[in-house]
Parts: C-alpha cells; sequence; structure tokens
C-alpha cells in the first residue's frame, strides 16, 4: 500500500510545480537605430507573417517599420539555451541568407549575418541594407 500512495504521489507531483517555459527565442526583438524588428517563436514555429498568410506558419520573420517587405524565417536550429541559428528568404524567394541570433548576459541580442544575401528593405524608394551584425533588444 505504501508504495501504491508513493507512486501515485511521484506520478502527481510534475502537475503541481509550475511550467517552465524558455522564451529567449520566442520573442519580438527591435533595434531603433534601423527601425527593424524581429518576431520569431524558434520553439512553436507557429509564427503568421502579417499580410502572408500563403505562407502559412513559419519561425518567425525580420521587418522595418518604414516598409511593407518581409524576411521568413523558414528554417532554425537551437544550437544552446542563448544561441540560434536561422535560415531566412525574403518575400518575393529571391534572396537568402544564414545567420545568428544570440542572446547576451546584459539582456540584449546580436544578430550575426552568416554568408548570403544582405539584409535590405525598399525604403522611400531606396535600398536601406542592414550591417551583418545588429545588436537588438526586447
Amino acid at each position: 500500500m505504501k508504495k501504491l500512495i508513493f507512486a501515485l504521489f511521484v506520478s502527481l507531483v510534475p502537475l503541481l510545480l509550475p511550467a517552465q517555459t524558455d522564451s529567449t527565442f520566442n520573442v519580438t526583438l527591435h533595434n531603433d537605430e534601423y527601425k527593424i524588428y524581429i518576431t520569431m517563436n524558434l520553439y512553436d514555429k507557429n509564427v503568421d507573417v502579417p499580410g502572408q498568410a500563403v505562407l502559412g506558419k513559419v519561425d518567425g520573420f525580420i521587418a522595418s517599420k518604414q516598409s511593407t517587405g518581409k524576411w521568413i524565417i523558414v528554417s532554425s536550429q537551437i544550437k544552446s539555451k542563448n544561441e540560434a541559428e536561422i535560415e531566412v528568404i525574403n518575400d518575393y524567394g529571391s534572396e537568402d541568407f544564414t545567420a545568428v541570433i544570440k542572446r547576451n548576459s546584459d539582456g540584449t541580442y546580436s544578430y550575426t549575418k552568416k554568408g548570403g544575401s544582405t539584409l535590405k528593405f525598399a525604403v522611400r524608394g531606396k535600398w536601406q541594407k542592414i550591417p551583418g551584425s545588429v545588436e537588438f533588444v526586447k
């Protein structure tokens, strides 16, 4: 009987503990200098891209506050608790690149392009090219 009570107790303990969900890569990040942001959920991969419903659910997207263009995160791999690698294409499918997103110890995020096309947005009739390394905040 003691074994049965102990087994029941052990099986119910996880239900009583609060759920611990990691939100490191389920976040919207902003960069005010370039007026861009990243919305992503690399865990559930269930982000809807505004105006791009035909794409279905994706890992996330990168957008500009000054442009309607979007870069879609089509694939991602979480490398560690604070680092992920993403594969991104533009909304026309004509350009792509890979990048690393890392959460820093001070709570900021670093974006570093590894290879491929340049992240850019059409702003007032000109291309705004985004550098290969950019800092983001929540």
